[in-house]
């Protein structure tokens, strides 16, 4: 099966983690380019051609050494998310096999694919990646990760096909070095935008056309190097207990999360509260009546797909001219609780500024999220039935798009409205009457099969979720779709009713027909992030229509 991208299929990366302009300065004007003259375009065709890769994306992981969970940085851009900038501590992995071919997995960071880059030996411990590569097909449209070239003009910065002058082609090939188990990117120069400070890189691995024309999308300076730090594990037989965390959010109003806490001894550990289907574990210390923790490599998260770490934190305030409350963390050296041993309890002080960090990386502040004037208490939970889900939306599987999509809305609550904490809720989904096993062969990405989905489980790739919604791609055929909540206490099961529904109507990418105007129509990047005001660039139009019936659209708009 090629695997098309499709809606959602975007890395939840906080923008906060980029370096990007420095303070006082304007965003740069990022612009597509209009497309390559007609001889240029015709040797990148010709180019694309020879190398015979026009249609073949190698989606599926090549045989050979996986070096899995590696540290990726990088300089990379996204004009339809607007962000630019060096970022570290991404997740990454490449794959050498036994011809000394080595391919890079998501060789974009910012317009994750979910394929492969193929990089061949060269000369010593250097490789070549020849580009144009086929890296994604978005509703049919081949898009290439190709070199490019800096172009400045008045109206502001893009990248194009390089051809030198006199040449009779362009450049194409991009120098990589594998040294150890380092993999990275031979480093070009940076240039400096007029009128700024702002550095960007001459040569970028840009996301193309199939006429070379920049889609405003790419990477520059990648790195990859093996990861120096293990994560946190529970004990063997220690078992942990839902807790609840507050903090203050950003108008100083108290906000509930849950995690898990077990105590061993004079060991405390709690799970990492951003990603609570993981249940990444965060140790500390029990003292005198106190919990200390560390600042400590957590792990990774696959929902925004970084290395994260617990960071003890104090913070200071200042309001912006607008009024807005900006929050200054700066790293602390430990983070200290009072512990109840009998109320079970973890408190901070409420009049001291202090908070944890989940955060990029262990060397400087690059907060994904902020706990501040954190507290833990412990979650009151007995049997319960958890409440029915709702199938929020429910699409056809795609023979061409090889998947269907269903979108289910789960609160974690029970039958009598009492709260129930997500780190012991799932769902299992049913496909015409018989249970899901995510695993091969339909889920390849998952090495141990399960049909228990956590309730926060995210890969990225097919599974998704946004607060309460759960967003599934499904990909083999089905007529019907049934989903059900379970709630697990006392190592029991505690079941809500089965919700289905039968596919009515059109899928996603189904045109419709004679439907008369659109009552709605929804703009998306090629990554499926929901647009507001599309601006230049290439983008997918959906119109729905009073039918029910729905089409979707590429639209370049220039």
């Amino acid at each position: 099966m090629l695997k098309t991208l499709f809606f959602l299929a975007l890395t939840a990366m906080p923008l906060s983690v980029f370096s990007q302009v420095p303070s006082g300065e304007s965003p740069l004007p990022v612009r597509c380019t209009s497309g390559p003259d007609a001889r240029t375009a015709a040797w990148f065709k010709a180019s694309a051609n020879k190398a015979q890769l026009s249609t073949h994306i190698i989606t599926v992981k090549p045989e050979g050494e996986e070096h899995a969970h590696c540290i990726r940085s990088g300089f990379g851009i996204n004009q339809q998310r607007g962000a630019y900038g060096s970022i570290d501590y991404l997740d990454g992995s490449y794959v050498k096999d036994s011809q000394g071919n080595v391919y890079l997995y998501n060789p974009i960071m910012l317009f994750p694919t979910y394929s492969y880059l193929k990089l061949e030996p060269f000369n010593g411990d250097t490789l070549v990646c020849r580009t144009p590569q086929p890296i994604a097909n978005i509703y049919g449209t081949v898009c290439y990760a190709t070199r490019l070239k800096a172009q400045i003009s008045d109206g502001g910065l893009a990248y194009v096909l390089d051809v030198p002058d006199g040449a009779t082609q362009p450049n194409l090939d991009i120098k990589f070095v594998l040294r150890g188990d380092s993999l990275y990117q031979v480093p070009d120069d940076y240039i400096t935008f007029p009128g700024t400070t702002v550095q960007v890189p001459s040569v970028l691995l840009g996301v193309t056309d199939a006429t070379g024309m920049w889609l405003a999308m790419g990477e520059a300076n990648t790195a990859l190097r093996p990861c120096p730090y293990s994560p946190t594990m529970l004990p063997a037989g220690v078992k942990s207990e839902p807790f609840n965390l507050y903090s203050l959010d950003s108008d100083n109003d108290t906000v509930r999360y849950t995690t898990e806490v077990a105590i061993d001894g004079n060991d405390v550990y709690m799970t990492n509260p951003y990603s609570p289907d993981t249940l990444q574990w965060i140790h500390g210390t029990l003292s005198g009546g106190k919990a200390t923790f560390l600042p400590q490599y957590i792990g990774v998260d696959k929902r925004s797909n970084l290395h994260l770490s617990f960071l003890p934190a104090t913070y200071t305030t200042q309001t912006s001219p607008d009024g807005t409350i900006i929050y200054n963390y700066v790293k602390a050296p430990t983070l200290t609780f009072d512990y109840d041993a009998q109320a079970r309890t973890l408190a901070t002080d409420p009049q001291a500024r202090v908070a944890f960090l989940i955060n990029a990386g262990l060397d400087e502040v690059n907060a994904i999220m902020g706990y501040r004037n954190p507290s833990l208490t412990i979650f009151p939970v007995q049997a319960a039935t958890p409440a029915d889900p709702k199938i929020v939306q429910l699409q056809a599987y795609d023979e061409d798009m090889g998947m269907g999509f269903l979108s289910v809305d789960s609160y974690p609550i029970d039958t009598q409205n009492r709260p129930l904490p997500y780190t012991r809720l799932f769902y299992n989904i049913y496909l015409d009457d018989q249970l899901l096993t995510v695993g091969p062969p339909y889920y390849n990405n998952v090495s141990t099969p399960f049909t228990n989905i956590a309730s926060n489980y995210a890969d990225n790739e097919y599974f998704f979720t946004q607060q309460e919604i759960h967003n599934v791609y499904l990909t083999r055929p089905f007529e019907k779709v049934g989903v059900q909540v379970l709630f697990k206490y006392d190592n029991q099961w505690y079941k809500s009713n089965l919700v289905s529904q039968t596919v009515e109507g059109t899928g996603v990418n189904e045109l419709a027909h004679d439907a008369g105007e659109p009552v709605r129509q929804e703009w998306y990047d090629l990554s499926g992030r929901r647009i507001a005001r599309p601006s230049q660039g290439l983008y997918l139009k959906v119109s729905r229509y009073a039918d029910g019936s729905v089409k979707t659209e590429k639209v370049m708009l220039r």
